[in-house]
């Protein structure tokens, strides 16, 4: 497993490709949240502070939304600035990021191993599926569908749900990857 992880870290293609994943995945969980917002004026760059952003920084606006403590304006942009909110889309995006780029390992000893290319990307699914669990139901109200209180109850757990399905995802297609590539190791050997 520590091969294949290695793998993962050191070839500038998988790393450049879980990297994208990983920004644009931490874009659109920034949209979700409404801590960015697109909008149609043309205004300067702009930016301004909270005084007292220490007291303000782990404030939760509801379970596992942060309060901002800055905002970035642009042109056709509003972005509120909450470190803890960014840290959690950065770290969901990294390994949603990390679990599709382990798909290509996985697909490339897959073939190498004999088996269908599509074996090692079904093995990315869970993380496709984990990676969208924190925003989707998000991006549902953004779009105004109206959902019973029992949903949005919930939607205080899909974050930590997020977390525990991308992670144990990744382990998992580290497992199958590992075990593909050894075998596809063995057969040229």
């Amino acid at each position: 497993m520590a091969d294949i992880l290695r793998r993962l870290l050191t070839d500038p293609a998988s790393l450049a490709f879980a990297s994208g994943i990983a920004l644009i995945y931490l874009l659109v969980f920034q949209f979700a949240v409404a801590d960015l917002s697109i909008d149609s004026t043309a205004r300067p760059i702009s930016s301004s502070g909270l005084s007292n952003w220490q007291d303000v920084v782990f404030r939760q606006r509801v379970p596992f939304q942060f309060e901002a403590i800055a905002v970035l304006q642009g042109p056709y942009f509003i972005w509120l600035l909450s470190p803890v909110n960014i840290a959690i889309g950065a770290v969901l995006g990294l390994l949603t990021g990390a679990q599709i780029a382990l798909v290509g390992i996985a697909r490339k000893c897959a073939v190498s191993c004999g088996l269908s290319p599509a074996a090692g990307i079904f093995a990315g699914l869970p993380g496709l599926l984990a990676g969208s669990a924190c925003c989707a139901p998000l991006l549902f109200i953004l779009l105004g569908v109206q959902l019973t209180a029992s949903l949005v109850t919930l939607m205080g757990l899909m974050i930590p749900i997020a977390f525990v399905l991308l992670f144990g995802g990744l382990v998992f297609t580290l497992r199958v990857a590992a075990r593909r590539c050894g075998e596809a190791a063995e057969l040229l050997a």
